[in-house]
């Protein structure tokens, strides 16, 4: 079997994150645990093969044990709200960058999490056994390692390791939280803007903002499952956070997420593209008069030609 020469690019990775749901040769389309294989052919295009296509790569770059993504993604045109209040929104615009929020400064203490703690010993439970298997099974383990008080050391540590990362990843996982609906959001309007009477929204799609941020391989964008973690867990590592609580079922949360393993704690502001962003920007339904024309002067000086329309929401009816 070729050696991996593990020589990652963005490029690459780009191609992998577009294209890793089936052989890009036959077709083949992956399951859990298949391997995809990565690399170059001979022309030096990219490609990700499978098992029976992988002696073409003139390269092997690396290989995966293929996992299926713990988020659905949206369809290409859903549209997509971010609500927000005046000031964030002048920041978006001066900084051409969109702002990832550590998920522990979230209100919301569910974020990452695996379920309720009342059902933590069932949790607990199942990975010590996973652990104990994993670690008996292993090639090459010792009699002694595999058994008795070292072999529950082990397993103890492992449980420990795995409790501890969950808590490292509500400090270094980043999120763009967006609601998607065919129309306004009322709610949206009122929950997401700190004075809604001085509030904007920005109208896009999933795959404008996929563009808008460069297609960057290392940015998950997907939609949110709501359960009752009284009744189920989420899921471990980052797939936690795919997962909230059906209390926010209302919110039709798709988001994008981001690791940051340099400034633990912190959020991250990364470059994007406003003229492919947004596609319409809306003033507040509850906004006076004036704040309409602030918003044009504030687009007209940033030099964004996109509408400013009034919210559907302050048409009139007739009885």
């Amino acid at each position: 079997m070729q050696e991996m020469t593990h020589k990652h690019t963005k490029d690459l990775d780009k191609f992998y994150h577009k294209n890793r749901n089936a052989c890009t040769n036959c077709g083949h389309p992956f399951s859990e645990s298949e391997t995809a294989h990565l690399g170059h052919l001979k022309d030096r295009s990219p490609a990700v093969l499978c098992d029976r296509c992988a002696t073409l790569l003139d390269e092997t770059v690396v290989r995966y044990y293929w996992m299926k993504d713990p988020f659905e993604s949206p369809n290409p045109e859903d549209k997509l709200w971010r609500y927000m209040d005046i000031a964030k929104f002048i920041s978006l615009l001066s900084t051409e960058s969109l702002y990832f929020s550590p998920a522990e400064s979230f209100d919301d203490p569910f974020e990452g999490a695996k379920g309720v703690l009342e059902k933590e010993r069932k949790w607990n439970d199942y990975y010590l056994e996973f652990f104990r298997y994993a670690i008996k099974t292993a090639p090459g383990i010792s009699k002694e390692d595999s058994s008795g008080e070292k072999l529950e050391k082990t397993a103890q540590k492992l449980l420990n390791e795995l409790t501890e990362s969950g808590l490292h990843d509500r400090k270094n996982t980043c999120i763009s939280c967006w609601h998607c609906n065919e129309f306004e959001s009322e709610a949206m309007w009122k929950l997401y803007s700190v004075n809604v009477t001085n509030a904007v929204a920005i109208e896009t799609t999933y795959q404008r903002l996929y563009q808008a941020l460069g297609e960057d391989p290392y940015i998950d964008i997907g939609k949110v499952k709501y359960i009752d973690y009284r009744k189920q867990f989420s899921n471990i590592g980052c797939g936690a956070f795919w997962y909230k609580r059906k209390s926010f079922e209302h919110e039709r949360e798709v988001r994008a997420l981001i690791r940051n393993h340099e400034n633990t704690g912190k959020g991250v502001s990364h470059p994007v593209n406003l003229d492919v962003l947004i596609k319409n920007i809306y003033v507040s339904p509850y906004a006076p008069e004036w704040f309409t024309q602030v918003v044009k002067d504030v687009v007209k000086k940033y030099e964004l030609n996109k509408p400013v329309l009034y919210s559907a929401m302050i048409e009139k009816p007739f009885y």
